[in-house]
């Protein structure tokens, strides 16, 4: 087996490593310790090296195959016969589909899925070692994140809508998780419920946030506009409820030249240009939240 490490080019930035280095600040529990550095580089390659990587071969279009069958009858693999088997009995017919799918799977299926699919399932593996080693909580999210993609790659081509919130989930939503519940305290996350639900709003803005982002790229640009400054106004409203006026008036600051360009996003109808000029302010803006989180 070989393993090839590239550049993923993404022209956006706010993705599963910076919400990872939100999460692991909104937790307080980041220290200038050497034990913490590898830990946190450990979560960084979970999160958007492997975890990354399941997702776009769970989110790519080269699962789909011809269901035409072959045009040679002899190419149907030899199944073992069940003993005492009459022809058109139900044994008989379980034995012919075994042989139909065997034949399929040696013909179409391996030939064009066999490196994906071990690509697939070395990753998932690997991804599950390494969130046991970060915790009984890291493992749990990695779990859950590994039937995402599952369910993203049974729903194929279809229902946009849906593999973008499953997206938004997989690289915002649970990296960000990630990063919390691995340097949080989580004896302090069990004193109640206020203490679980809290973690989930920063997370749940940050994956708001990131799903506009997900719309702007794909040009939806009114609908993600609206969605990027909702994200934010929930951020500043949380951020007031929470005490933490003056990091609720940085976020405002940050989002108001986000709002200033967006005229100019709906004139030049160019989402990837939008985005290039706003990120930075998007992404100060979810770092201020995680350390308002912190405090």
């Amino acid at each position: 087996m070989r393993l090839d490490a590239r550049f993923a080019g993404s022209r956006i930035w706010l993705g599963p490593a910076w919400a990872l280095l939100c999460g692991a600040v909104a937790s307080a529990g980041m220290e200038i310790r050497w034990q913490v550095l590898v830990t946190l580089l450990v979560a960084l390659v979970l999160v958007d090296c492997l975890l990354g990587t399941v997702w776009s071969l769970a989110a790519s279009d080269q699962w789909a195959l011809d269901s035409a069958k072959g045009g040679n009858p002899g190419e149907r693999a030899d199944v073992p016969a069940i003993p005492y088997t009459l022809p058109g009995s139900p044994s008989y017919r379980i034995v012919g589909f075994l042989g139909d799918g065997l034949s399929r799977w040696r013909a179409k299926v391996w030939p064009k899925l066999g490196g994906s699919i071990l690509s697939l399932t070395f990753t998932a593996v690997f991804a599950l070692l390494l969130g046991a080693m970060l915790g009984e909580g890291p493992l749990l999210l990695t779990a859950v994140g590994l039937a995402i993609g599952g369910s993203r790659l049974a729903l194929g081509r279809s229902r946009e809508a849906v593999g973008l919130a499953l997206g938004t989930s997989f690289l915002a939503g649970l990296p960000w998780l990630i990063g919390y519940v691995t340097f949080a305290d989580v004896v302090s996350l069990s004193g109640g419920w206020t203490e679980m639900v809290r973690p989930l709003v920063w997370a749940g803005v940050y994956a708001l946030a990131f799903h506009a982002y997900q719309l702007l790229s794909r040009e939806h640009l009114a609908v993600g506009a609206g969605v990027l400054n909702l994200a934010q106004v929930v951020a500043v409203a949380a951020l007031v409820i929470d005490k933490q006026p003056i990091m609720a008036g940085v976020v405002a600051l940050l989002l108001l030249p986000q709002m200033l360009l967006q005229p100019a996003l709906l004139s030049t109808r160019d989402g990837l240009w939008y985005l290039g000029r706003v990120q930075g302010f998007t992404m100060a803006a979810m770092m201020a939240t995680a350390v308002a989180a912190a405090i």
